[in-house]
């Protein structure tokens, strides 16, 4: 998997590319460490190029999700496929956080 991380000001846009499969998260993971959480206000996560995400790549994105929260952050996720759009839905995932389909 790749990430492409893009800040501007107190937002990032996390680019990821692949399959978020254990090992993805996991590097997921270890990229959002690395960046200053406390001085981000907004985190996009961009799934266009994504081709599948397992149950422990939506499990580091909720807990990057209750991190922003607890500070008052915003936190999105953008461009899903229609079968990742349905799977976040059928998660309840949306009454959490924004989340967009590709068009």
């Amino acid at each position: 998997m790749n990430i492409k991380t893009i800040q501007n000001g107190d937002q990032v846009r996390i680019v990821l590319q692949g399959i978020v499969d254990e090992k993805g998260a996991e590097e997921l993971k270890q990229h959002v460490l690395q960046l200053n959480l406390n001085s981000v206000r907004e985190v996009i996560i961009d799934c266009q190029a994504v081709q599948h995400i397992g149950s422990s790549g939506i499990g580091k994105m909720l807990l990057l999700y209750k991190k922003l929260a607890s500070t008052g952050g915003a936190f999105s996720v953008v461009n899903l496929s229609r079968p990742m759009f349905e799977l976040f839905n059928e998660l309840k995932l949306n009454t959490l956080f924004s989340i967009t389909r590709t068009t």
